[in-house]
């Protein structure tokens, strides 16, 4: 009966080096795909200009939209109340034209909102 461990398990197949280097071309392949995306040029570009509440039913939202090139747009709002419940929400088609504008979008609401919040910008489909 012998107990030598290679007699025993047999000889280790792959070499000391291989599982780092997997490791590393994994990290690799992911920092390139995370950089590649990043980097890409983002088709839509919004921020909120400004808001007011201007009844208890009725909030406007003013959107400063930015694009590459003329594309219609579709963006999403939405109008908060004190306890941070959603309590209103507007999609508006935004048709192709400059590549920077400013659009107002009228929220209802069900309730008094104390803030408009940009959702989402997107290209149209």
């Amino acid at each position: 009966m012998s107990s030598h461990l290679t007699d025993r398990y047999g000889r280790r197949q792959r070499p000391r080096w291989f599982w780092p280097l997997i490791a590393f071309v994994g990290c690799s392949i992911g920092v390139a795909f995370a950089a590649w995306v990043g980097f890409q040029p983002k088709p839509v570009s919004a921020q909120v200009f400004g808001y007011e509440v201007k009844s208890d039913q009725l909030v406007t939202v003013k959107l400063d939209v930015v694009t590459p090139k003329p594309v219609d747009v579709v963006c999403t709002v939405i109008a908060h109340s004190e306890d941070h419940a959603v309590v209103g929400e507007k999609s508006v088609d935004v048709p192709a034209g400059q590549r920077e504008r400013r659009i107002t979008i009228d929220i209802a609401t069900e309730r008094r909102a104390v803030t408009g919040v940009l959702r989402t910008c997107e290209v149209a489909d």
